[in-house]
């Protein structure tokens, strides 16, 4: 429907990912007493596309409460930063806690949209997309890793929200069991800090 997001086929106005959100990586952490919160960590992507409320996540034991930056919100865009599998490393999901409070590993980095300009099924399939799988494919003899700015750098092709809807409508009716028709991505006011 929109083709090749690196080729951009269809002449869509672009812009890099730093230019529409922030990013942040995950917590790091050592087992301590005083305060538990659920954690998303790399072995809760599988194959999901979107993790709907906190219940599946695990536990964590730390000794402060984490600070706001670390918190997930609905409609985060959550990567695996390092593991030893390169098919692993570049994996993303959306996130909507619903409330819920849940943090990040420091093996994922967070992105948050800014702007109202992408519809999650939009933006999770293009980085499913092999050419932009590709550009982000880590990095290292062992362990692979990608970073903020290989992240930052990657050009979005922006077709209008409309369509992008329309591709999260059709994708949703076409295979429901792969496709979960996730909101739009933008921070609403009741997610805001």
């Amino acid at each position: 429907m929109f083709g090749d997001p690196v080729d951009n086929p269809k002449g869509w106005s672009i812009k890099t990912l730093e230019e529409l959100g922030d990013f942040k990586n995950g917590l790091n952490y050592r087992k301590a007493t005083g305060y538990t919160v659920k954690c998303l960590s790399v072995r809760d992507f599988k194959d999901r596309r979107v993790i709907s409320g906190v219940d599946v996540l695990s536990d964590i034991s730390i000794s402060v409460k984490p600070s706001r930056e670390y918190l997930l919100r609905d409609g985060d865009i959550v990567f695996v930063r390092s593991n030893g599998n390169s098919n692993l490393t570049g994996r993303c999901l959306a996130v909507y806690p619903h409330g819920g409070e849940a943090v990040f590993s420091g093996f994922c980095i967070r992105f948050r949209l800014a702007e109202k300009q992408l519809n999650a099924d939009y933006l999770l399939d293009f980085f499913k997309s092999e050419s932009i799988r590709k550009a982000i494919q880590g990095r290292g003899p062992n362990i692979k890793n990608i970073s903020q700015p290989i992240l930052a750098s990657l050009k979005v092709p922006l077709p209008p929200l409309s369509l992008q809807q329309e591709f999260a409508d059709f994708a949703a009716e076409a295979d429901k069991s792969q496709f979960s028709a996730a909101p739009p991505i933008w921070p609403s006011k009741s997610s805001q800090p």
